[in-house]
């Protein structure tokens, strides 16, 4: 997530009790977040979102779905989001359905997003390796978005969301995650188009959808790293530029704030010149996955991409703890 820059954060299965909610919510530093609660070690939704750019509310919710309603500072858009888990038994998901379906009916449903892990495929292209999943389970779905009168994005870049990490002829992948539109959207965008991100520790991937310019990405925000703890020089550093911040002038509050956007950019320019081949071997290893994770999404894992993505996840791994 610290890499995207998207304004809003969907999660599925999150299996977050209050607690744990709560603390994933302090990791997020400036984003605010609506969590329901896990039952166990199952279920569970969320929503993260930045509060400079984005207003929302939740107006209804299940154990297995949530909708919000949604609006863009900058251009005054509001629209509905629903957030689904499709649970894994057919019975069970025909509820899931019947319930969003029926809320969604009531309400705008030309200015919708639906997104979720909706535990089934649309077509057997959705698919790679094991059983066929039962036509009536497909044709359910099928039903479902008809009735919702939504459109399905498909992935620029991939087809599959879902991977069980096997090798070879037990390897089975799955588009189970989607995001779905109203035609509003259609008509008053011309840019729309999904992504799915290179994975990382899931066996699901994120997927992210982009919609013109009203939902526009922020800025990246400053971050300590902990690896410049590693550093001895880190603190007589930071007191050598505090004492060469201090030529502004204006009120104390000024002042401090011009210090420390001094130190800042003293911080950054340190950072590129001290650990310049830590970051360069992290764009390698994140190139080098997103190639391999680029053949597993659009064909599946064989024995090759199996090792290849479990070598560099080990390295991709080390630096990042480095980081935390």
């Amino acid at each position: 997530m610290t890499k995207l820059t998207s304004d809003i954060f969907l999660l599925q299965e999150t299996k977050l009790n209050p607690e744990k909610a709560l603390e994933f919510k302090k990791i997020c530093y400036f984003w605010d977040g609506i969590f329901q609660e896990a039952h166990g070690l199952a279920r569970g939704l969320g929503i993260l979102w930045n509060p400079s750019h984005i207003e929302i509310s939740c107006f209804a919710s299940s154990d297995f779905w949530m909708a919000y309603s949604i609006k863009c500072k900058k251009s005054n858009i509001c629209f509905l989001l629903f957030n689904i888990y499709g649970r894994v038994k057919t019975e069970d998901k025909r509820k899931v359905w019947s319930k969003v379906s029926e809320l969604a009916l009531s309400l705008d449903l030309g200015k919708v997003v639906m997104v979720g892990d909706f535990n089934t495929i649309l077509c057997a292209e959705d698919k790679w390796g094991g059983l066929k999943l039962p036509t009536k389970v497909v044709e359910d779905f099928k039903d479902f978005v008809t009735i919702c009168k939504v459109a399905d994005i498909i992935p620029k870049n991939g087809t599959f969301t879902w991977n069980n990490r096997r090798r070879d002829f037990v390897n089975i992948a799955e588009r189970l995650d989607r995001f779905f539109i109203g035609e509003w959207w259609m008509l008053n965008h011309h840019s729309i188009d999904s992504i799915i991100e290179p994975q990382c520790g899931s066996d699901h991937y994120l997927i992210s959808l982009n919609i013109g310019q009203d939902l526009e990405r922020h800025k990246s925000y400053f971050k300590f790293l902990s690896m410049w703890w590693l550093d001895p020089t880190l603190l007589s550093h930071i007191k050598n530029w505090w004492c060469e911040s201090n030529v502004f002038s204006g009120s104390p509050s000024f002042k401090f704030t011009k210090r420390l956007q001094f130190i800042k950019r003293r911080l950054k320019e340190w950072n590129n010149s001290s650990f310049k081949n830590v970051f360069a071997e992290k764009a390698r290893i994140e190139g080098e996955l997103e190639v391999v994770n680029s053949v597993i999404m659009a064909h599946g894992m064989t024995n090759v991409e199996f090792e290849a993505e479990k070598s560099l996840k080990a390295q991709y791994s080390d630096i990042l703890r480095r980081e935390e």
